[in-house]
Formats: structure tokens, C-alpha cells, sequence
């Protein structure tokens, strides 16, 4: 909890933020999304390796060899790209799971919306330039450090847009009989 959420929330906002935190620790996403890249990770070494082997290794190789180390950098370098987005769409998943947990642990999916609405707005008025040392540090937040996200950016996102998380907290609503959540028609 930072000062500046706790003088921006209401009491309602900050528990539907705490719920989705909790929600994060009780389903251990840190550990799912440790494990779900270690694939990637390992891919990404393999192709760093062969990177720096092939720039200090020295020594000269046959044609054999050079194709067998194209093809072991060739699908590492494959695999690791496919793992990076895989592992950025289980983490919008695990996302949009943490917000309907939260949503239905406090029973007022509104408080977590309208929470959203707000630090999500703040967020888009800061300059991008004091938000680049932030970006490495999105996976702490329940909201990304960055604005809107068009086009193909979306799926180099670790959270999904602010849209589709009011669209289904506003489902969540409709379930529960909640008033229609901020801004959307009720």
C-alpha cells in the first residue's frame, strides 16, 4: 500500500485492490509464472550461450558443425520467442483471475472498477518518459505501467486493457445483482 493509493481510494477501492493482491498470493501466480518460463528462460540461455560462443569461441568449425549450430539456435531462439508471448497471455489470464476473485471475495466488483478506473487514469497522464525505469516493474502492480495498448502491443502485455477488465467486473455485477459498475450503462 503507497500513501498516494491510500488518499486516492476509497475504503471500498482499497479493499477490492488488497482482495486482487491476495487473490495473487493465495493462487501462488508468482511461483505459476516461475515455473511456466522456465522453458523460455532456458531457450533464451541457450541462445546467449551460442551467441557468445560464436563471437569469443574462435577456433574453426566444419560445415556439420555450423548447421547443427543454426538449428540449436534457430528452435531455441523459436521456442523463447513462443514462450515470451505464451507467458504474457497466461499473465493477462492470471490477471483477469485475480480481479473476479477480488470482485467476488468483497461481493462489489464496482469498488475494484472504479479502483482501476482511477489509478489506470493517473497512470495515462504521466509523461512515458519517467515511466521507463517503471516498466520492469509492472508485474507488482494491478495495473500496468503504461497507457492504452493498441494494436499488436496487447500481446506483449503482462496485464490485459482496462477495457476488457471493466467488461468482465461488469459481468461479475450483473451476477451478483450489484449496481452496474462506473461506466458502464445499468
Amino acid at each position: 500500500m503507497t500513501t498516494g493509493l491510500l488518499r486516492r481510494l476509497e475504503p471500498a477501492e482499497l479493499e477490492g485492490v488488497l482482495a486482487h493482491e491476495l487473490s495473487h498470493v493465495r493462487h501462488k501466480d508468482v511461483a505459476v509464472i516461475t515455473i511456466a518460463s522456465f522453458l523460455g528462460v532456458l531457450a533464451g540461455l541457450v541462445v546467449r550461450f551460442a551467441f557468445y560462443s560464436q563471437v569469443f569461441g574462435g577456433g574453426r568449425r566444419d560445415q556439420n558443425t555450423a548447421a547443427v549450430f543454426a538449428a540449436v539456435l534457430g528452435v531455441s531462439a523459436a521456442v523463447y520467442a513462443i514462450s515470451f508471448l505464451l507467458i504474457r497471455a497466461l499473465s493477462r489470464y492470471r490477471e483477469l483471475a485475480a480481479d473476479r476473485a477480488a470482485a467476488l471475495l468483497t461481493g462489489r466488483p464496482s469498488a475494484l472498477a472504479a479502483a482501476l478506473t482511477k489509478v489506470s487514469g493517473e497512470i495515462a497522464r504521466i509523461p512515458s518518459e519517467d515511466l521507463r525505469t517503471a516498466q520492469a516493474f509492472n508485474a507488482f502492480y494491478f495495473t500496468p505501467a503504461t497507457g492504452r495498448e493498441p494494436g499488436v502491443e496487447r500481446f506483449f502485455s503482462t496485464h490485459p486493457s482496462l477495457e476488457q477488465r471493466l467488461e468482465q467486473l461488469g459481468r461479475i455485477s450483473a451476477e451478483l445483482g450489484e449496481a452496474a459498475a462506473p461506466g458502464k450503462a445499468g
